[in-house]
């Protein structure tokens, strides 16, 4: 019975190892430091994407993270041309503290939806920015950085159903 449950373990172990992400794009920029004020975060995709799509922002965070929320401005580029920019503002944290996102310990992901059917539609590179723009009501002179985001990535997954 014993090796019967260890085969059976090891076997639901490398399935759901074996099951990847849908991501046919990601890549993440650390900041160890915080998030520099005035620092765009920039990714480029250099690939067709044929299939609709949707696109995330994800932003891990630390206890130092000073906010309940986070406001970002969103552009999206192919070549010199500038196609969309946003503004967004998402949830951090619930009404009582606590954050959202997944993670254990004292880092939590966010994932942040931007973008459904989304597809390529040139051959152009594509350049995805990402800028903070959180500002607190009587910062600190000097104060350069937003404390506790400790990376920012971009992910384009197809859609699931």
């Amino acid at each position: 019975m014993n090796s019967f449950r260890l085969l059976f373990g090891f076997l639901s172990f490398v399935f759901l190892s074996s099951c990847g992400s849908d991501a046919l794009f990601r890549q993440d920029q650390e900041t160890p430091n915080g998030w520099a004020l005035k620092d765009t975060i920039r990714f480029s995709l250099d690939k067709s994407i044929d299939t609709p799509s949707d696109v995330y922002i994800h932003l891990r965070n630390n206890q130092e993270y000073p906010f309940a929320n986070i406001f970002l401005v969103v552009s999206l580029q192919a070549g010199d041309s500038l196609i969309e920019q946003d503004t967004l503002e998402y949830a951090m944290a619930k009404p009582s503290g606590e954050w959202l996102g997944t993670g254990y310990y004292a880092v939590k992901e966010s994932k942040l939806w931007w973008k459904s059917d989304w597809q390529t539609t040139s051959t152009a590179s594509y350049h995805f920015n990402v800028a903070q723009a959180n500002r607190a009501n009587g910062l600190e002179e000097g104060a350069e950085y937003l404390a506790g985001i400790v990376s920012v990535g971009l992910s384009i997954e197809t859609q699931t159903e």
